[in-house]
């Protein structure tokens, strides 16, 4: 296992929960995937280990590292949820809505309109995974 399975693994542990073999599988899957993954793509990877275990306990195990902030989980303007190791860092997404292409983009773009509802609004904004919809720069160019 990596040293980030380690790491899931000691948070799990130190919530006091147990690291049964199966959600051991499912956190090797997580980690070997990387990126933006979905409860299907690890419960392929998990099946070439172990067929015995379902996509119910996928999803339980990925939901349940999504609540100790390990994952996060984004929606990308589908139905199907998307879930990312937290040290991904914060980061968004732009989607777009004729070819699904999706690209990232840093947080700190978003300074400029932290600063402005702070001082307008009082507000504090926490961001760490946000998706704007629209045209990419290749779509915009076809529909010229």
């Amino acid at each position: 296992m990596s040293n980030n399975d380690s790491n899931l693994i000691e948070a799990i542990k130190e919530r006091g929960l147990r690291i049964t073999p199966q959600r051991a599988i499912i956190l090797e899957a997580v980690e070997n995937l990387r990126g933006h993954i979905t409860a299907e793509d690890v419960f392929q990877q998990v099946q070439k280990v172990n067929a015995y275990i379902s996509l119910a306990t996928v999803y339980r195990t990925l939901e349940m590292l999504r609540d100790m902030s390990l994952i996060t989980q984004t929606n990308f303007g589908q139905s199907q949820a998307h879930f990312a190791l937290k040290d991904h860092g914060p980061h968004h997404h732009m989607v777009c809505l004729k070819c699904h292409r999706l690209e990232e983009f840093a947080d700190d773009l978003f300074d400029p309109i932290r600063s402005q509802l702070e001082a307008q609004y009082g507000f504090e904004m926490h961001t760490e995974h946000m998706s704007l919809f629209g045209l990419c720069r290749a779509c915009r160019q076809q529909e010229a």
